[in-house]
């Protein structure tokens, strides 16, 4: 076994109440930029989700601005994402919008809540190089995604004006993709699924997923529920306060419904003990 299994290993068996895995992202980012290098000649300086897509450095590329103090570049949704992707009403926030909109106020708030754990703001960091911001007609729908081939790129929405919750529905989508790409290059390293077409159905999406989604599932939700017992903690007002409750209360009902889904025969030993570490005392 090598030294970054073991690590994962190590992680997997005591994340009661961080499966974020303090420190494990910086060490999988690392190793993900040397094969990013190697394959594609793509490292910090020159990553852009474009040049994933396409497999070629794009030039010309322009942020419309820099969030998280200056340190993560946001980037219009990609035209090829845009014109062809499967969710519709994918658009993107253009230069103009970013400054008469109250958008940016909402992520830099988002971030501040992202900062009550060190090591979730250390994750983000070292996993996310590049933000593409949705602009829904709706601004009570939330959006989020991430790709596979795309390894430091997360894509979100942002209401166009400020609302109850947003920051705190922001900053969970920010962790929810941090998570998927973290899952992603766990997954590079240690498979957590076997070959299975079973499938099983995803109160998340309300359809029946095969068991690579639902475990990307349960560990993305059990993070952000323990990132949510966090903020409870803390003093915050009342809005923000039942809102919390009541999302808490939410996934953990729908992470319930999993808790025998480590008995799968579709999952590696890997997968079972992640499994267990995101349904067990919940």
């Amino acid at each position: 076994m090598n030294e970054l299994k073991t690590l994962i290993l190590q992680h997997f068996n005591n994340a009661d109440s961080s499966p974020w895995f303090p420190g494990l992202g910086q060490r999988l980012a690392k190793e993900k930029w040397i094969t990013l290098e190697k394959q594609a000649g793509l490292n910090k300086d020159n990553y852009s989700t474009e040049a994933c897509l396409t497999s070629e450095r794009i030039a010309g590329l322009y942020s419309l601005t820099y969030v998280f103090q200056n340190q993560i570049p946001v980037f219009p949704v990609p035209l090829r994402l845009a014109l062809n992707d499967e969710k519709e009403n994918i658009y993107s926030y253009s230069a103009d919008d970013l400054r008469s909109l109250p958008i940016l106020e909402c992520i830099e708030n988002a971030f501040e809540w992202l900062k009550i754990e060190n090591s979730i703001i250390d994750s983000i960091s070292a996993l996310v190089r590049n933000i593409h911001f949705l602009k829904l007609e709706d601004n009570e729908y939330d959006v989020s995604y991430s790709l596979p081939n795309v390894p430091f790129s997360i894509f979100l929405s942002i209401p166009s004006q400020r609302i109850n919750n947003d920051s705190l529905r922001v900053a969970e989508a920010i962790l929810h993709e941090t998570m998927h790409l973290q899952l992603t290059l766990i997954e590079e390293e240690t498979p957590l699924v076997n070959q299975s077409n079973q499938k099983y159905f995803s109160p998340w999406k309300n359809e029946y997923r095969n068991a690579r989604g639902i475990i990307h599932a349960l560990y993305v939700f059990k993070t952000i529920r323990e990132f949510i017992k966090k903020i409870l903690m803390t003093d915050i007002n009342l809005s923000n306060e039942q809102y919390l409750i009541n999302r808490k209360r939410e996934i953990e009902i729908q992470l319930i419904l999993f808790e025998n889904f480590e008995k799968s025969e579709a999952l590696t030993k890997y997968g079972r003990l992640l499994v267990n570490v995101c349904t067990y005392q919940i």
